[in-house]
């Protein structure tokens, strides 16, 4: 199941009215705030919107389509950088090359992530077992057991 929020047309067009979509709007639908939105736009993720004659910026369909785009891809993990780059109009083309070669990466990285987890899961593992197999004539403070250490507290 995905954690992303998928509207309707019928719901777009129902939010868009004449001029466009409102960024409060467009972020609700999106499952993100404002300020992201925001923040996507300055760092050049999202052009900037249209905007309303007080003002306030208007996302048309396009700009919509674009930060469902952008905001799906950061759900899957991918850093700002990494979008500046795959989202590049020179990129248009190979865009699912690029995605797969980044997914590659991330999941490579999270293999390697996970199993220096485990390993270090199964070191403290061993050591909390150590430590409750402590002689009970040691004395109260001695945690030698937990650092395989040959016990100096006697």
């Amino acid at each position: 199941m995905k954690n992303t929020i998928r509207t309707t047309t019928r719901e777009t067009d129902l939010a868009m009215g004449h001029e466009g979509l409102h960024i409060g709007r467009l972020a609700k639908m999106l499952a993100t705030s404002t300020k992201t939105l925001r923040f996507y736009e300055h760092m050049g993720l999202l052009d900037p919107p249209g905007r309303s004659a007080s003002a306030y910026r208007l996302y048309d369909d396009a700009a919509v389509r674009r930060a469902r785009l952008v905001v799906d891809l950061r759900r899957l993990g991918l850093s700002i950088h990494e979008l500046q780059e795959l989202l590049h109009p020179d990129n248009a083309r190979k865009l699912r090359t690029l995605l797969l070669g980044l997914m590659d990466q991330k999941l490579r990285e999270m293999y390697l992530q996970l199993n220096l987890l485990q390993g270090r899961s199964d070191d403290l593992s061993a050591r909390h077992l150590a430590l409750l197999s402590t002689p009970r004539d040691r004395p109260p403070g001695c945690i030698c057991d937990a650092l395989f250490r040959p016990c100096a507290c006697v």
